[in-house]
């Protein structure tokens, strides 16, 4: 009788993983492709904002519009940079920022620190002298 109660219970927990919504899967980043990347081109800050939005849409099952406006709030700042200066990116960043920390839980914390590293770097870089 014991392996018949066993068995419902495994047949009910196959049943709830077959019902979780599955979201996008985790990006596949490492430290070389944030570190090494510079952050005052365009192409580099479009992998970084497409990046923190993969990471936030992986581990909450699914992309979320409030967090698409943000990032692209911070790609037409970065973009803009040179011509209205650092202010508005670091401005444009701000609520992006604020809305990973929400999203931050114990399981999350990794990836999320992942994207607030990369937030950091996109706000910082434009302040450097350029070539």
């Amino acid at each position: 009788m014991g392996s018949i109660v066993a068995l419902d219970a495994f047949r009910a927990s196959v049943e709830k993983t077959r019902n979780t919504p599955q979201g996008p899967p985790r990006p596949d980043i490492s430290g070389a492709d944030v570190w090494t990347r510079d952050y005052r081109e365009v192409e580099a800050v479009v992998f970084g904002l497409l990046t923190v939005r993969n990471l936030a849409a992986h581990h909450r099952k699914g992309y979320d519009p409030a967090l698409d406006s943000l990032c692209m709030d911070g790609l037409d700042a970065a973009y803009t940079v040179d011509t209205v200066g650092p202010a508005r990116l670091k401005a444009a960043l701000k609520p992006l920022k604020e809305w990973l920390l929400d999203a931050m839980t114990e399981d999350n914390k990794r990836d999320m620190s992942w994207a607030l590293v990369i937030i950091d770097l996109i706000e910082k870089s434009p302040a450097r002298a350029r070539s």
